[in-house]
């Protein structure tokens, strides 16, 4: 019972639409109908600008890490239920209950739920997002490498099976979240970072 309820907060806890939230908030407007369409930190930075992404990003990074920390604070050390419990709050995030099941990417959320249950791996991902991010002004394809890195990365360092399963999914969802960006990138048609969109 106990860790169905962990399972179930932990998705609500990830439904909390940030970029959503301050759009509302701060201009008043629905973020979804700007730019990409994504309640995201990357679209709230080219409508809203970089002091209200922090927010979101703080909020996204903030709610994955929680997830973990909660599940461990109720005493669940299994390390199965810890990384369903990181998936549940993902999955919040990419389809929350509070927009109708539709919502993020979830890379950020990702990056807090790694940073929680492996620092050293979430570190050597940002990175790695941040190189690619530098060199190439591509956002989606700094979280589409990231993601591959992580799966990667807790492989070469041998990490439990259960570790490398969550690692194979995120991965999937990664790039399954971003099939829209790709096909862009392809295309040379993809949205750099910098890039402002005007909302007036």
């Amino acid at each position: 019972m106990k860790i169905t309820l962990v399972i179930i907060s932990c998705y609500l806890l990830g439904s909390i639409p940030f970029g959503y939230i301050v759009g509302k908030l701060f201009k008043k407007i629905d973020i979804r109908e700007f730019g990409s369409g994504n309640i995201g930190a990357t679209n709230v930075l080219r409508i809203l600008g970089p002091p209200l992404a922090s927010f979101v990003v703080i909020g996204d990074i903030g709610k994955g890490i929680l997830s973990i920390y909660l599940a461990q604070y109720l005493g669940i050390d299994n390390l199965l239920i810890l990384t369903i419990a990181g998936l549940a709050v993902i999955c919040g995030h990419d389809w929350s209950l509070f927009l109708g099941f539709k919502g993020g990417k979830g890379i950020a959320t990702t990056f807090g739920v790694v940073f929680a249950l492996n620092p050293t791996i979430s570190i050597l991902a940002l990175v790695i997002w941040g190189i690619v991010v530098i060199t190439t002004r591509y956002v989606s394809l700094a979280s589409i490498l990231a993601v591959i890195s992580i799966f990667i990365f807790t492989i070469l360092f041998k990490q439990p099976y259960e570790y490398i399963v969550f690692s194979a999914i995120i991965l999937v969802l990664g790039i399954f979240n971003h099939k829209d960006n790709i096909k862009r990138l392809k295309l040379k048609k993809e949205s750099k970072i910098g890039e402002k969109i005007k909302i007036d």
